[in-house]
Parts: structure tokens; sequence; C-alpha cells
């Protein structure tokens, strides 16, 4: 497809000028990386990696990348896969950068306009609500995220005593955390993963995608797996990511027979440790749902505060037809057209299993 210039659409983008420009990105995340884009193009056979750029010799000035799938009732435009973030990245010595979001997002919105997309989604982190083209209806949705330091342990003693007692109390119960190694204890996460998942009344993700974040982005030091053992018996996992300083929580998760011995607390107070020690400044807790009270206070009380994400999403009248969600005709004429989306978080995630 023909987008108006200057932007072009481009599949796939030169890999050398995509990784410069995330490279000279102060606001690109593990999420903008080519290796996460190569992660969706493996996982899911026919699925591509586009993007919308603005070229600027052999180089891109900036870009919005994609991950397209094509079915047989219309395509998906995923920017990115699962709520993950995306949104438009531009070189930081740019002299007009709000200029280049938005003639990026602009392109986007000339791509996700075309009759034959059914689905079209952007989780923008920290999103500029001005800076989008009038057609594109975005939802407001936020994150938690909290600073971090050298000294873990002054960051601890600086939370809540409930957070404390409870870190104690699963350091009492003998509980012990241990970073996934192999790929086989991969299963035992997404056990627990499924599990909770289900639980929480949503569709699991397959393993063939946990496994395949453990081989591709592992070894680059762009994602974790921890689990939290009771007497060798894992009750707990969690999956980050990791880029640039900035860790991202995907998922964790806990069998709920053994919550009480706070697995949770345990596999967050060992990853943030670790994370400090590691010279990380930035913890992004995840995304939660805005009715979800609990889950939001618990990542206040361990600092998190929230920071804005900005989901745009589309869905053709098919697509809504075909899922039961449009609403049963009216005697006095047409129903009202709908509303925006809800706003969505990007699973702690990030992102969302």
């Amino acid at each position: 497809m023909k987008l108006t210039p200057p932007v072009e659409l481009v599949s796939p983008p030169d890999p050398a000028a995509w990784d410069a420009l995330v490279n000279e990105a102060d606001d690109a995340t593990v999420f903008h990386t080519s290796s996460w884009a190569r992660l969706w193009i493996t996982e899911w056979p026919g699925a591509r990696w586009e993007a919308v750029v603005l070229p600027e010799g052999e180089a891109y000035a900036g870009a919005l990348g994609l991950i397209i799938r094509d079915g047989p009732l219309g395509r998906q435009v995923l920017a990115m896969p699962y709520g993950t973030y995306s949104g438009p990245i531009v070189r930081r010595d740019h002299p007009d950068p709000a200029q280049v979001r938005r003639q990026l997002l602009e392109g986007y919105a000339q791509l996700v306009r075309h009759a034959w997309v059914m689905v079209s989604e952007l989780a923008w982190y920290q999103g500029r609500r001005d800076e989008l083209p009038a057609d594109l209806i975005a939802a407001e949705g936020f994150t938690h995220v909290r600073p971090l330091g050298p000294d873990f342990a002054a960051l601890l003693a600086a939370l809540p005593h409930s957070v404390r007692s409870r870190v104690r109390q699963a350091e009492e119960a003998g509980l012990t955390v241990r970073r996934i190694t192999d790929v086989r204890d991969v299963r035992h996460y997404h056990a627990l993963a499924v599990r909770t998942v289900r639980r929480r009344g949503g569709v699991p993700k397959p393993l063939s995608l946990y496994q395949r974040i453990f081989r591709n982005l592992g070894p680059a030091g762009l994602a974790r797996y921890d689990l939290v053992e009771h007497l060798g018996r894992p009750i707990g996992g969690s999956l980050h990511f990791t880029y640039r300083g900035v860790a991202t929580n995907w998922l964790t998760v806990a069998d709920e027979r053994a919550l009480d011995l706070r697995p949770v607390h345990a596999i967050m107070a060992e990853v943030m440790r670790d994370l400090c020690a590691g010279g990380y400044h930035e913890y992004n807790l995840g995304g939660s749902p805005p009715d979800a009270e609990g889950l939001i206070h618990f990542k206040e009380d361990w600092g998190g505060t929230r920071r804005l994400v900005l989901d745009v999403q589309h869905r053709s009248l098919l697509h809504r037809f075909l899922r039961g969600e449009l609403p049963p005709p009216s005697p006095q004429g047409p129903a009202a057209p709908p509303g925006p989306p809800p706003a969505r978080p990007p699973e702690s995630p990030p992102p969302r299993s």
C-alpha cells in the first residue's frame, strides 16, 4: 500500500536502519526492537513485520513498527501484539520530533482505514493525544512504574509495613526464587500461567510463545524467567523484559493454593533486588484493568505510580458481528454508533496472557 509522502510503508524494514533508529530513539522500548518483531513472524506463520517510516537517506528519521496478519475474513494490524508497546519513535537529534510523530501516525491511520482491515491495535506508552489524527480514537489506560536505585535494602525499608511483613513471611516459609536457565523449566511457568489466566477468565498464550521468548530473547539479555519454589515445588513465577535499564513485568503468576505463603511477594522482592544490583533505574510493574482495585493497590504499595498508555483500537463491523458484539436491531431504528473501546492495559505487563 502506498502512503502519502513523506512517509512510506516498508515490508520488512531494513534491519540495519531499524536497529540504528531504535538505538538512537530515547522513547524506544524492548517492544520496538527487531528481536521482538522477529519473535512474532516466527511464532505466527505467514505474519509480516512492516513499518511506517520516515526515510532519511539510507536511514530512518522515525518509524512505527507493525505486525500484519492476513486471514480469510480480513487483516489484523498490530502495533504490537497483545497490547505490547509500539507507537512512533524518532531519532533523538531530530529538530521536530512532534511533526515526525504526527506524520507517522497519519500514515498508520491511512493504513488501518483500508476496508480489508478487520482489527487494528496500537498501544502507545506515554502517548500524546494531541498528536493523533482526528479519526484515531484512543482510550486511556495506564501502567504502574517506580524508580530503582542501587540500595535495595533502603528501597524495601521505605515500602509499607504490609509489604515488608509479607516479604518476611515468604522468607520464613522457606520460599526460594531461582532464574530459569533451562528451556524445559519454562513448562513450569507456563502451567502456572495457564491456571492464573483461566482463573481470571482469560485465554492463556501457548507454551510455544514462552519457549520462543526464552530461546530468542533470553540469550540477548532482553527477557528473564524466575520461579518461586516451596520444598522443591514451583508455586509462582514471573516473566520480565529488560532493556536499557528498564524492566517490564509481563506476567507474574502464582498457584492459588499457595497464596498464603506469599510467592508473589517473594518473587517481587528477589527480582527487584537483582535489578537494583544490576544498575536498573526503572521498574514497570505492568498495566491493570481500571476496575482491578486490589491489583492497583498492590502495585502502588510497591511504589508504582501511574503512567499513561493510549490504547488505539478499531474493530470492523464484520468483526464485531462475528463476535456477537453488535446490539440487536431496535424497533425505533438503528442503534447509536459505539463509543471508543474500553481501556486495556499493556499484561503485566505489560503486556498479557
